[in-house]
């Protein structure tokens, strides 16, 4: 028996009645219900979102910055009702609150009194975050819930966005000023570490003098110490002095008086010296008296160097011995004065040396000290030129790192720290709207469904073929081609709806429309097998193994968010490698992405198709008596 009868047999037990035609078109229609109404309600629905009643009170009573008012609660009330994004109704906060407990509201915004005013504090020294007040209650709808954090998270970035910018560039030009007082400081601080290096000279050289000071400080404290220690007999030794000059004063003038009294005596000593005549008498006087030649020579040479001596005495004492005197005399007479002067003086020089030795020696110890604080200076002074030449180097280097900016380009900064990321997306592939996303997972699940419901009607095997003509793989593969044409019909069906009614954009529709129906003829096959296995069990079986495929299919989240026990299924089950083939085929990604899916389907299709076959040879050897009336489709 080939298949196609067995085949044409099923479809004439279908539409044998009315009710068998009416059935069969329900069922039919099911996947297009499901699907299509499903993806018709979810097609766009954030395009309608102002639909979505939402609360928005104002009690923001404003600031004023740089003399400026300002309120940016209002500014954001006003974006938000031009945006139209929601069904935005101005009301009190006791209206809000009321309206989102009772569901007049999904949720309600609120932008408090103080909200102006602790933006604005963003730039003075006592920074506070202003709080935006979201209203919701999840008995409302939980999406509703989600949406309106959205829609607060949107208001806090446009708002922290401005914020951000006015305090940025606030913070920028003070930097811009710290830059300027940088460079002025730097200026200065050359100017400084000039000063300093010339005033580190000065200070080297005053203590290189100083140090000399005090060197000869001390030589004339030690000096004027040891004149002092002297100058303290000065007196009693003048006033000696002075009575020796006077006695020598007086002894000489009596020295004169007795030179002139001298010279008198010399005169008449040589007026009394023997005369020429005189020795001649006395020569002849001895001739006579017989004295001998020798006695009478020597006498003669004697008188007449008597006669020469008293000649010089006199002449001495006259011109060399009275004049000597008498110029002694009078300088002994001004010894004297002198002498009486420096005896009357003495003291007040003893007295006047003790006090230079006195001030020689403060002199010294002030010298002393005068050095080590000019040697101090000189390190301190050494050190500041160090110091404010580092300075110098240092505020040069914070000034090249400050950069240099205008005020355009601070402005342009401000912007840009305010807002410093834009996103640019590079879309591989992308689903048109938030129903095309939903679309491959509910395109799969409606073939399941469709699948489901057709073999409420359908039967798995014809009994009666494998009681009569013992062919089990030609019963299994008719069994399982009748659903899988009707199958096929439906996704035919399903795709037209989907792309001409629903006007969902698909990129590769062949491919799509062709893997659809390789979807719902694996899905016959692996529905077939649990019923030939388990008959009503299995028919329930797989509704069950449906609502798992739901959960791990991955169609609405990422399947990495499932726990780790049905993110292992993810990988094991049909439904997920079909959304992903649909998904592929529809937003047009690789075709080795396709491959990746069509295998693992194949291999449940070819599975299904065995075990259905396993379970068909154990039928066929049973018999029953209504097995063996003769069969309608012949043998």
């Amino acid at each position: 028996m080939k298949i196609s009868p067995l085949i044409r047999a099923e479809f004439a037990r279908l539409t044998s009645s009315r009710i068998g035609i009416a059935s069969l078109i329900a069922l039919m229609t099911v996947p297009l219900v499901y699907g299509g109404l499903y993806l018709w309600g979810n097609q766009d629905p954030y395009s309608s979102l102002d639909r979505v009643p939402a609360a928005l009170v104002m009690q923001d009573a404003g600031t004023t910055i740089d003399g400026i008012a300002t309120n940016y609660g209002e500014k954001a009330a006003k974006s938000l009702l031009n945006g139209k994004k929601f069904g935005w109704v101005e009301v009190t906060a006791t209206q809000a609150a009321a309206g989102v407990k009772n569901g007049t509201y999904d949720f309600g915004i609120t932008f408090p009194a103080d909200f102006s005013s602790r933006l604005a504090s963003a730039s003075g020294d006592s920074p506070r975050s202003a709080k935006l007040q979201l209203t919701t209650d999840d008995t409302n709808s939980y999406l509703s819930t989600t949406i309106a954090k959205q829609a607060a998270e949107a208001v806090r970035v446009e708002i922290a966005k401005e914020v951000g910018g006015k305090a940025s560039i606030t913070l920028l030009n003070a930097v811009g000023d710290i830059r300027g007082g940088l460079v002025k400081a730097e200026n200065g601080a050359s100017r400084l570490a000039d000063g300093a290096a010339t005033a580190a000279s000065g200070a080297a050289s005053l203590s290189s003098g100083t140090s000399s000071l005090a060197s000869g400080a001390t030589s004339l404290s030690s000096g004027l110490a040891q004149l002092d220690a002297k100058a303290s007999s000065l007196p009693s030794s003048a006033a000696q002095l002075k009575a020796g000059a006077a006695t020598l004063a007086s002894g000489l003038a009596m020295g004169a008086l007795a030179g002139t009294a001298l010279k008198s005596g010399a005169a008449t000593a040589a007026s009394l010296a023997p005369q020429a005549t005189q020795q001649q008498q006395i020569i002849s006087a001895l001739t006579l008296a017989g004295a001998t030649p020798e006695t009478i020579a020597q006498v003669t040479a004697q008188l007449a160097g008597l006669a020469t001596a008293t000649a010089q005495v006199s002449a001495g004492v006259s011109t060399q011995l009275v004049p000597s005197l008498t110029a002694a005399a009078a300088g002994s007479a001004q010894l004297a004065t002198g002498t009486a002067a420096l005896s009357a003086a003495a003291p007040a020089l003893a007295s006047a040396v003790h006090s230079a030795s006195t001030g020689a020696a403060s002199l010294s110890r002030g010298a002393g000290e005068l050095s080590t604080g000019a040697s101090a200076l000189s390190s301190g002074v050494g050190e500041l030129a160090s110091g404010s030449t580092t300075l110098t180097s240092s505020l040069s280097d914070a000034a090249r790192t400050v950069p240099v900016t205008t005020a355009a380009g601070r402005h342009a900064t401000a912007d840009l720290i305010a807002n410093p990321i834009a996103v640019e997306q590079t879309a591989i592939t992308q689903a048109a709207n938030y129903g095309a996303g939903l679309a491959p997972f509910f395109l799969a699940l409606a073939s399941w469904i469709g699948i489901y419901a057709l073999f409420l009607l359908v039967r798995p095997l014809s009994r009666r073929a494998l009681t009569a003509v013992r062919r089990p793989i030609r019963t299994t593969l008719a069994g399982w081609l009748t659903p899988a044409m009707l199958g096929v019909v439906q996704m035919v069906a399903l795709f037209a709806l989907v792309t001409l009614a629903l006007h969902l954009p698909v990129s590769n529709p062949i491919g799509m429309l062709a893997f659809m129906a390789f979807v719902a003829v694996t899905f016959a096959a692996i529905v077939l097998a649990l019923n030939v296995l388990l008959g009503s069990v299995g028919q329930f079986l797989a509704l069950i193994f449906m609502v798992v495929q739901l959960v791990t299919a991955g169609g609405t989240f990422p399947w990495q968010t499932l726990p780790g026990p049905l993110a292992a299924l993810h990988q094991a089950l049909p439904m997920s490698h079909a959304v992903d083939g649909i998904r592929q085929l529809m937003y047009g990604g690789l075709s080795s992405n396709v491959w990746s899916s069509i295998l693992p389907l194949l291999l449940w299709l070819v599975g299904s198709l065995v075990v259905s076959v396993l379970g068909a040879m154990r039928q066929g050897r049973f018999r029953i008596l209504r097995e063996l009336r003769p069969s309608p489709i012949g043998a």
